[in-house]
């Protein structure tokens, strides 16, 4: 398949039920806006049919994963993404479509590296969840903000979209298989100083959530701490990367500076 202008990844478990629908939503999406993309199902080891129930479609791919997690299949998803712009959102489609084409416009314009949903910003809106549920997820979520990005993002918003190149360098990094592969995103992003757009969220959720938030806010805990760990250690060192951001600094500096030198330069003068 040759390269597309937006590949749209979709992490799935046991999701048969509705996430056929859901890719026909993303698929209704790219014909509307004329939007030459694929959608990728990353099936995390499902046990329901969830790979038999979605529609054979050419916009449409299917891997049949071992199950390992999320990270491991959005990783999975992404390696084999080849459009120049590379999201992935959660199988349930939990903030419909509506926050794409702001995110697209941003990566177009080459303003940002990566877009990513953010809940706490205004103009977002957020379910009403059980009492406990809620607490114990604001509370992981306040940590791993506090842990990892300074206090400052929503680490775990299912929705994040960025520069195909930037895609293809920064999931090859990554080494988280569950749900804190998208701390471990965010702390890459940040570390990198590559430029990180937040942009307003709206949850629809279409389907129940398949996040357990006590097991897997635990397990997102341990895997902070081997994200540091990964760090101090040299493990997420990218040469691609730093040689990406170099050479954008470069080019800004020689555009700054034949701006200047067309300022400098004299009128012609008529005779």
């Amino acid at each position: 398949m040759s390269g597309r202008a937006v590949s749209l990844v979709m992490p799935a478990y046991d999701s048969a039920t509705y996430v056929d629908e859901n890719v026909g939503k993303v698929l209704e999406f790219f014909r509307r806006a004329d939007i030459d993309g694929e959608v990728i199902v990353a099936d995390d080891g499902s046990t329901d049919g969830t790979a038999e129930a979605i529609r054979t479609d050419p916009n449409v791919r299917v891997l049949r994963l071992p199950h390992r997690g999320k990270g491991a299949a959005v990783r999975a998803g992404m390696a084999a993404a080849n459009g120049d712009i590379r999201a992935f959102t959660d199988g349930d489609l939990p903030y419909g479509m509506e926050p794409l084409p702001l995110a697209l416009s941003y990566i177009r314009e080459r303003r940002y590296h990566a877009v990513i949903g953010d809940r706490t910003l205004p103009g977002s809106a957020y379910e009403s969840t059980g009492v406990l549920r809620r607490a114990v997820s604001e509370l992981a979520s306040f940590s791993f903000r506090t842990l990892v990005t300074g206090g400052i993002y929503d680490t775990q918003c299912g929705f994040k979209v960025f520069r195909g190149d930037v895609a293809a360098e920064i999931f090859r990094l990554t080494r988280i298989d569950g749900f804190a592969i998208d701390v471990e995103l965010i702390y890459l992003l940040l570390k990198y100083r590559l430029d990180l757009k937040r942009i307003p969220v709206r949850l629809e959720r279409n389907a129940p959530s398949s996040v357990h938030v006590l097991r897997d806010s635990t397990a997102a805990f341990r895997d902070i701490a081997t994200i540091r760990r990964n760090w101090s250690t040299g493990k997420y060192r990218s040469p691609v990367l730093t040689r990406l951001l170099q050479d954008e600094l470069r080019a800004d500096v020689e555009e700054a500076a034949d701006r200047i030198g067309a300022i400098g330069r004299p009128g012609r003068s008529s005779g």
